[in-house]
């Protein structure tokens, strides 16, 4: 897999990525905004380790 593909590329497999990042929360209605797959996982995964880090703070507040 190239580190850079293209939307027009693999259109499905981006496709995927922005439906992950609008089920976090975040759209992507500008058509610049993301152009490439990389781009987006990466975006989805920064949205995600955020969550994660938020639940954990707020999981050990509660309980510790």
């Amino acid at each position: 897999m190239h580190t850079y593909m293209a939307k027009a590329e693999y259109p499905d497999r981006f496709s995927w990525w922005l439906n992950e990042l609008e089920s976090l929360g975040i759209s992507m209605n500008t058509k610049d905004a993301c152009n490439n797959i990389k781009e987006a996982s990466e975006l989805t995964e920064e949205v995600k380790q955020i969550f994660y880090e938020e639940y954990q703070r707020t999981y050990n507040e509660n309980n510790g």
